[in-house]
């Protein structure tokens, strides 16, 4: 097992301001109040100096994903066998590793075309998370198995196979469930545990998506701050992609909510932990326990 977590996102924005606004007065998430000669603006959820950078951009989706890794030594290694692999691998600058937080970090991308930063180091300020909005804290660690990364994110990967062996092979994740949606024919999607005990910390969809990420979740510690930020998207006139429910495979319950731009949050609580080590990868043909009734804009409307 080489990578340790999803350690952070790069979003890109044609409204930055409004994607504050969003993960600032709905998640709770705290505005880092970083610097950044290209305009981006950073959204921290613990003591790592961001785990969201939302960026200006010319049309609104995911820009790449931080994938940590513990060591030097691991990060070397990954990033050889990812260009051994076939992939593009491009060294970062000490600029733009400072700008990220980290200490090294080498561009990638998978099968797919998904972008990657795979990285090591985070630099971690130690400033407490003060949620504008009372958050008591977001899951991102847990006890002494350490950092489990931002949350998880379930990336389009229509060759899934190919993908599949490139995140298992290469970047070091194991499988954990397989979901095959019911009344989706063909439809399929696999979810990789990193390094530490999160039931998942990414996912492959086999199908495109015009925003470049299916979805992204972040976790709060009690039922309580689900419905807060309920309450709180209501009142902002955000739209629900799905009501509240609780998921089969990872046991989250959760609501689904589209940013500015689209992208799909998934904002839960009591997500499963597992020991991957002794974890048999499942297979699922339901998503939900129940709830998660979904609207999509334009389907459903």
């Amino acid at each position: 097992m080489s990578v340790s977590a999803s350690g952070y996102l790069r979003i890109g924005a044609t409204d930055v301001d409004a994607w504050m606004n969003f993960g600032t007065d709905v998640l709770g998430l705290m505005d880092a109040q970083r610097e950044d000669s290209a305009g981006a603006r950073f959204l921290r959820m613990d003591d790592h100096p961001f785990r969201l950078m939302i960026e200006p951009a010319e049309a609104d989706g995911l820009l790449a994903t931080g994938l940590e890794f513990p060591c030097a030594d691991s990060w070397q290694r990954t990033c050889e066998a990812a260009a051994e692999a076939g992939r593009p691998v491009t060294q970062g600058s000490a600029e733009e590793a400072k700008r990220r937080g980290v200490t090294a970090f080498a561009t990638t991308s998978d099968p797919a075309g998904n972008t990657l930063e795979l990285f090591w180091g985070r630099e971690l300020d130690y400033t407490p998370l003060v949620s504008p909005q009372g958050i008591s804290g977001f899951v991102t660690t847990y006890q002494q198995t350490g950092d489990l990364g931002f949350g998880h994110l379930v990336l389009p990967a229509p060759e899934i196979d190919a993908a599949a062996a490139f995140y298992t092979d290469v970047i070091g994740m194991g499988l954990t469930d397989t979901l095959y949606p019911p009344g989706m024919d063909g439809m399929k999607i696999q979810f990789y545990h990193a390094n530490n005990p999160r039931q998942h910390s990414l996912a492959l969809f086999n199908g495109p998506h015009p925003l470049g990420v299916v979805h992204i979740m972040v976790e709060v510690s009690s039922m309580d701050e689900v419905g807060g930020a309920m309450d709180r998207a209501k009142s902002a006139g955000v739209h629900f992609l799905a009501t509240l429910g609780r998921h089969v495979n990872d046991n989250m319950c959760s609501v689904y909510l589209l940013a500015p731009g689209g992208i799909a949050v998934e904002y839960g609580y009591d997500g499963m932990l597992i020991d991957y080590e002794n974890h048999v990868p499942t297979v699922s043909t339901e998503g939900d326990l129940w709830g998660h009734e979904y609207s999509f804009p334009g389907v459903n409307d």
